[in-house]
């Protein structure tokens, strides 16, 4: 029963091209709204819709209009889920916090609760996912906007980092290998990463497993350079990487 009611959820998005909760009540009367948000929930993890407030939207519909960003956070999203739920557990909400931009930290910002923290985001995206959350002061840095990431950079960004204080910055990378480090292919976008890295006192990076091994053209940080590695696969040569530069390998156990 379960999984036909999820297929008959698809059929009518991919159908309409979104859907509220609302409508998802009137067509399953005899579900209560918890079950119907696990539902939707599953799907999304499954990568078969995206969940948007108070309801869901087709994922051919984000390819049109979002295209290669979306694409990407449709990759692998059971695991950048279990990433974001470690991160969230990781964050003082007292504390002033960076959330980069990527499909990861979007998520992220979907689990944080409402409680007060100033959020500064280099994210476009991310920042509209944050001002949801009444009690968050959030700053969006100005800049270049990249079609693709939704991330500002370039100088007015930097400029902005240079007068704010960053307690905890939350990261995410294009590719890592044990050589190159933390790399990313854009210029603008790695100077940024590598500017917020130098300023925050505690950094944390996110990285599923397909970042593993790859190298993109341009470093902005090593294993030297962060606190806390959260992925979402055990991976020893990773592990004992970071136990030799100190850093805390967190990802949850299989």
């Amino acid at each position: 029963m379960k999984n036909e009611r999820r297929e008959q959820i698809i059929q009518y998005i991919e159908a309409s091209g979104e859907v509220k909760l609302e409508e998802l009540e009137e067509l399953f009367p005899g579900c209560s709204t918890m079950t119907l948000r696990r539902d939707l929930l599953a799907l999304e993890e499954a990568g078969r819709l995206k969940r948007t407030r108070g309801g869901a939207v087709a994922l051919k519909r984000l390819m049109g209009s979002e295209g290669m960003y979306s694409r990407r956070a449709m990759e692998n999203v059971r695991g950048k889920m279990a990433i974001a739920r470690i991160a969230a557990q990781c964050l003082d909400p007292n504390s002033s916090i960076y959330l980069d931009s990527g499909s990861t930290v979007m998520m992220l910002a979907q689990l944080l609760p409402d409680s007060y923290r100033p959020i500064i985001t280099s994210g476009a995206n991310t920042a509209l996912e944050l001002v949801k959350h009444p009690g968050f002061s959030v700053t969006l840095l100005g800049g270049q906007l990249n079609s693709n990431t939704f991330s500002v950079s370039g100088h007015i960004a930097e400029s902005a980092i240079d007068g704010l204080n960053i307690e905890t910055a939350v990261m995410s990378t294009s590719g890592f290998a044990i050589d190159e480090g933390f790399t990313s292919g854009t210029f603008t976008e790695n100077e940024l990463k590598r500017i917020v890295i130098a300023k925050a006192r505690h950094v944390i990076m996110l990285m599923d497993h397909s970042k593993i091994g790859r190298s993109m053209p341009l470093t902005f940080a090593t294993l030297d350079d962060i606190d806390v590695l959260i992925s979402d696969v055990q991976d020893d040569g990773l592990l004992q990487a970071c136990k030799a530069h100190d850093v805390n390998f967190i990802a949850p156990v299989r």
